[in-house]
């Protein structure tokens, strides 16, 4: 069989047809009656007014935000309590994620951690006592309300007494960045109060800066010291807060004059692919730089030397990667991509660091440009990301791409090292859902690769819970990342994410530029795809593995092992059948390995960050269409047996005589099946996620038609049109004779073959 390097398939969705789901299993109901919970209610409706009429009147405005917990059973999209909120005339604003630790039947872990919705109710005080009023009376509720009321466990009005907790004990002064709930007609009052109130409590309200955006939500920037922050944080409409700080920026230093860069390239062809790079800078006259880079300087700044050091490494590393592979007086070849350089730094005000105006500036530049479809981003806010918070930059990044026409790759931090999981989480906006976020992997003597030490780790939030999404080569202090220098004149030696970052960046630009079939989203779910883990499964700290590091593999097959790509969108609740193109018959009875990657771009909602993705694909793989489940409950237990229809007649016939009852669809691959999943488990399955990565490993005579189900969803009522989503699949016979990829290409004639252009097609003089 010829191993040759061939390219990947596309046009896989010609393939996909229309699914019909089958309905979930109800569950047992073990939510209090309506007499328990409304009396319950009522006493915690009572509680929460006397806090309002004892908190002075200057940190409420005339609506009030209370907080609504839903049980952790009933978090699901189909037990909002939207009937309810309805009746009181509420307004649902956000919501964020609560946890509950409950008791187990396992001797081995007794206590068990669930998570459930807690959402903020924008509601009027006297509303309030009405409601309280009908729930005393029990009256005056529609069935819907009811069962909404069964599924509530608390409702309280919360004083932020533990919002200042978010702040180091030695945080005295700084930049803190407050959300506010929206107030829809009164959102400038909402505003214009909380100016008035940091000036009351010394607080300069001239150095705030402030953006609302279309979900209402409101994001502010203000300069404050501990004191007033403490006051502040007291007023009703503030949903969350914490401080901002610059990212670190690495270190760089330098070799001498005997240690040498290689020579610029003498063949000056610019490729005709592009990426952005938001960063402190470049200087044209740099020779290393000025053929291959467009300078851009939209912040009105002079140039600083520390931040030209940071954006040359950065730009340096998309074009030529790590220049330890080149010797002292070799000459660099021709880099596969060109650059558009952003300087975004320094700030104009350097004494206060806040990243808005760099936010600005990317919101302005992006939608402009639409010739750049990736973007590298190594800076942003300093600090691991929060859960119940969702920073600006990192809505604004996820805005920005949310279609899937444009990929961010961003740095996920440098404090992997801090000791503590809290500390070394990865760093906004590296959280987007929408975009890449990108470690680093050191190399020792021996050339074993792991993650770098100082590189930050997930999880990420919900919606994108492995990050980083992967690795690339940040280098290490014993051996660094090696780049070029401001001047042109000498090697510069450092490491961290920022430096791997731009490797992908260039990787993903490559992809689109060179594969006719490629776009962004595609790009986003092929290097993700190709990434390997060691222990082939995604966790923390390395997310889905190390980097592919060659454009060629990634974008190639051999004959043994198939890639096809699927590319189209899905309504919300629509379900389709995604058939793999798998090749029977072929003497062969080894092991296939079986993997699919799916990327998909969601609309995002920052008022929400428990549901902070407003749409997903659920996927579900049947490796075998004539396999199916029957199962019998005897002595109240359900037992089951895998049986072959094309082959078992007897046995069927007879386990049906023996009140045996056969499933409606083939049985699924249980390891990472998604039937009859409970909300939480559908979580954990990574069922709101925006990159899903599997991997089967099953005999090749196990498997017939194999297929996917991908079911789309959304939230509450986001409206979405559709989803766009990228699948890329996998298809290795290992150490199968046959030519599997010739095969495959005869045996669906309506893949094609993937136009890659070579190296000299996309380099221009």
């Amino acid at each position: 069989m010829d191993n040759k390097k061939r390219p990947i398939l596309a046009k896989g969705e010609e393939y996909i047809i229309p699914h019909k789901l089958k309905k979930n299993i109800d569950k047992q109901d073990k939510r209090p009656t309506f007499d328990e919970a409304r009396h319950r209610l009522s006493g915690e409706i009572k509680q929460a007014i006397n806090l309002i009429d004892n908190t002075p009147k200057e940190f409420l405005l005339d609506e009030v935000i209370v907080n609504l917990r839903m049980d952790v059973d009933y978090s699901a999209k189909s037990y909002h309590p939207n009937v309810l909120i309805s009746h009181i005339n509420a307004e649902d604003v956000g919501s964020k994620k609560w946890t509950k630790e409950v008791n187990t039947k396992n001797k081995n872990k007794p206590i068990k951690t669930k998570i459930g919705k807690e959402i903020f109710l924008r509601i009027n005080r006297n509303t309030l006592e009405e409601l309280e009023k009908q729930l005393n009376e029990g009256t005056d509720f529609s069935k819907g309300a009811i069962e909404n009321i069964r599924s509530i466990e608390t409702l309280f009005f919360d004083t932020h007494s533990t919002l200042i907790d978010k702040f180091d004990a030695d945080w005295t002064e700084g930049r803190v960045e407050l959300v506010l709930h929206p107030f829809e007609t009164k959102l400038q009052d909402a505003m214009d109060h909380l100016l008035q109130l940091i000036k009351q409590n010394g607080g300069d309200p001239s150095n705030v800066r402030y953006k609302t955006y279309k979900s209402g939500i409101t994001f502010a920037s203000a300069l404050l010291n501990r004191e007033t922050l403490k006051n502040i944080l007291k007023y009703n409409p503030i949903r969350t807060a914490h401080p901002i700080y610059l990212k670190q920026i690495p270190g760089i230093r330098f070799g001498g004059p005997s240690i040498k860069l290689p020579l610029p390239p003498t063949d000056v062809q610019k490729s005709s692919i592009k990426i952005g790079v938001f960063d402190g800078g470049i200087d044209i006259l740099n020779p290393y730089l000025s053929n291959f880079v467009t300078e851009n300087n939209p912040i009105p700044t002079p140039k600083n030397t520390e931040f030209l050091e940071h954006g040359t490494g950065v730009v340096g590393a998309a074009l030529y990667g790590d220049l330890a592979k080149y010797a002292s007086g070799s000459v660099l070849p021709s880099p596969t991509i060109n650059v558009e350089s952003f300087r975004v730094f320094p700030l104009s005000d350097t004494n206060d660091i806040d990243l808005y105006e760099v936010i600005d500036i990317i919101e302005d530049i992006v939608p402009k440009r639409p010739d750049i479809q990736v973007y590298n981003l190594s800076i942003g806010p300093y600090g691991a990301i929060d859960d119940d918070n969702i920073t600006r930059f990192t809505y604004a990044i996820d805005e920005l791409s949310k279609t899937g026409d444009t990929l961010f790759t961003v740095a996920v931090g440098n404090d992997g090292d801090l000791g503590n999981d809290e500390l070394c989480r990865i760093q906004a906006p590296a959280d987007a859902v929408n975009c890449l976020g990108i470690g680093s992997y050191s190399k020792n003597y021996n050339g074993d690769l792991s993650r770098a030490e100082y590189s930050s780790y997930g999880d990420g939030r919900e919606g994108c819970k492995i990050k980083p999404d992967f690795l690339d080569f940040g280098g290490s202090h014993t051996n660094p990342f090696q780049l070029v220098s401001v001047d042109g004149q000498r090697r510069g030696f450092s490491c961290g994410t920022s430096f791997s970052t731009p490797l992908v960046t260039a990787k993903a630009a490559e992809i689109i530029g060179r594969c006719n079939f490629a776009n962004p989203l595609l790009a986003r779910a092929l290097l993700v795809h190709t990434a390997q883990h060691p222990e082939y499964k995604a966790d923390k700290f390395m997310g889905h593995g190390i980097a592919n590091q060659s454009v060629e593999d990634i974008l190639s097959c051999n004959g043994s092992s198939v890639t096809t790509i699927y590319q189209s969108k899905l309504r919300p609740t629509q379900s389709i059948k995604l058939p793999f193109p798998f090749i029977e018959n072929i003497g062969f009875n080894g092991k296939v390995v079986v993997e699919w990657t799916i990327a998909l771009a969601t609309e995002i909602d920052a008022k929400n960050t428990e549901d902070y993705t407003l749409s997903c694909i659920e996927d579900t793989f049947y490796p075998n269409v004539d396999k199916f489940t029957f199962y019998k409950y005897v002595e109240g237990k359900r037992k089951t047996r895998t049986v072959d229809i094309s082959s078992d007649e007897k046995l069927i016939s007879e386990l049906l005589d023996d009140g045996w009852t056969s499933s409606k669809s083939p049985k699924t691959y249980s390891k990472f099946s998604n039937n009859y999943k409970t909300e939480e488990e559908r979580k954990q399955n990574f069922k709101w996620d925006t990159v899903i990565k599997r991997r089967a490993v099953i005999n090749y005579n196990n498997l017939k038609n194999p297929y996917l189900v991908l079911h789309a969803m959304d939230r509450y009522n986001c409206n979405m049109d559709f989803v766009n989503y990228a699948v890329a699949v996998t298809i290795d016979y290992v150490d199968c004779k046959e030519d599997v990829y010739d095969l495959t290409l005869k045996s669906y004639n309506k893949l094609e073959v993937s136009k890659i252009r070579a190296i000299n097609e996309i380099l221009v003089k």
